[in-house]
């Protein structure tokens, strides 16, 4: 079996056995088995929502730190539009910028003008395509990891276009040594993250081979460490300092905004997962006939929702809506650079979406079905009534996990006391 990389991990000494984030999962990923819970490798698709929910804070998250990689000639930060939202709207963004070299970055570079970019070839593809609909947006890793364990079916429908932090960092990666005289490797590109699932997507893209960046760090650890110094430079800041050609843009992070940047018609914009998998049942099911493309983002109200943050996502959506107000700046583009690129493919992604293969039907037909007709077999023995005691979120995992060998039949409590009285 592929080993898959998770940007969380379950601390066992923490760990006491709640069932919360078993019964939060949405692909039943987690297992409690002994006072303890497990994380499936390959059903889990970092959502990040069980790092939330675990009232003892046993499932924490992974990150890399900005010391471990001193060893770049130059360094370069890609915030993620969100970063901004976690700060008061009375922060300039470029106060953020400037804390970032005082911790010895060399240049901050925004993802506004990829996120512009990409919604013109958007805007190009959608007209060009004569596929099934509706066709559903790429740029939130959670959600294609969702539909390649979860739908299958619908990969198919995932546009093809590259995230606008990995369009970012791959200007970045083949401009900048050029123009620094400096060679690719000795460039560190740094991302801040929102959620595992970016995360993820950076160490172990889906659809490429590898990222275009080096180092991703949660914006929950990059925070604090800004915090001091945005503080200090606020209080000497002179708005005259911010330089003419400075831009700023909130990007894609807000539920709507690339439909919007887009300029779309039949579009439909989702976020939380329990709402996403309504949709995508939609979809399979044919009953969004109406609708040409999809909007779908994991975290509610979108990236502002991530578990990586620090702020409360209604007083980050309120910051990011003053910020704009404020501060936000018309993002120039190259239509006819935009054309030649679409042209050469330049934003599409490197390889296609797959269904991500299980245990449970990775195997050959007839064992398949074998094993489907034991599931339900064990299935009919059971309550059905998702009590979740025998450490599966609901009775027909636990069948899952009975044919895989996994538990026992006297696992589940109701069984248990039928097998012995019958003994």
């Amino acid at each position: 079996m592929e080993r898959y990389y998770h940007a969380h991990m379950i601390d066992a000494d923490r760990c006491r056995g709640h069932m919360t984030c078993m019964r939060v999962c949405p692909t039943q990923a987690i297992r409690v088995r002994h006072g303890e819970a497990s994380i499936s490798e390959e059903l889990c698709v970092d959502c990040g929502v069980c790092i939330s929910a675990c009232p003892a804070g046993a499932i924490v998250p992974i990150s890399d730190t900005i010391g471990d990689y001193v060893h770049f000639k130059y360094r370069v930060v890609v915030p993620s539009p969100v970063l901004y939202s976690q700060f008061d709207p009375s922060i300039h963004p470029y106060i953020i910028h400037q804390a970032f070299k005082e911790l010895g970055f060399d240049e901050v570079v925004d993802v506004s003008m990829s996120s512009t970019a990409l919604a013109r070839a958007l805007m190009k593809y959608m007209e060009g395509y004569k596929g099934r609909l509706p066709l559903i947006a790429s740029h939130c890793p959670c959600v294609i990891r969702l539909i390649q364990v979860k739908y299958p079916d619908l990969v198919e429908l995932i546009v093809p276009l590259d995230a606008p932090r990995e369009v970012t960092a791959r200007e970045i990666r083949k401009s900048f040594p050029e123009k620094l005289g400096l060679k690719p490797e000795e460039i560190g590109i740094f991302y801040t993250a929102t959620c595992p699932a970016k995360t993820v997507s950076i160490k172990q893209p889906a659809e490429k081979t590898r990222s275009w960046f080096d180092v991703v760090i949660a914006i929950r650890d990059v925070y604090p460490v800004l915090l001091p110094h945005i503080v200090s430079l606020k209080e000497r800041f002179d708005p005259q300092e911010v330089p003419d050609n400075f831009t700023f843009n909130t990007g894609w992070a807000t539920l709507g905004s690339i439909t919007q940047q887009a300029g779309m018609e039949n579009w439909l914009s989702v976020s939380g997962l329990s709402h996403v998998q309504q949709i995508l049942d939609d979809i399979e099911n044919s009953r969004l006939r109406n609708i040409d493309f999809v909007e779908a983002m994991a975290c509610m109200l979108g990236c502002l929702g991530g578990s990586f943050n620090v702020e409360n996502p209604y007083v980050a959506r309120t910051n990011t809506m003053k910020q704009r107000s404020r501060y936000e700046t018309p993002v120039e583009v190259d239509d006819a650079d935009i054309a030649e690129k679409i042209k050469t493919g330049y934003y599409l992604l490197e390889s296609p979406v797959l269904p991500r293969p299980t245990t449970y039907f990775d195997t050959d037909l007839e064992t398949s079905i074998k094993r489907m007709r034991e599931r339900e077999r064990v299935y009919r023995k059971l309550r059905q009534i998702d009590c979740g005691c025998c450490g599966s979120p609901t009775c027909m995992a636990f069948a899952e996990d009975f044919v895989r060998g996994e538990v026992r039949l006297t696992d589940c409590i109701f069984l248990s006391g039928k097998i012995k009285e019958e003994e």
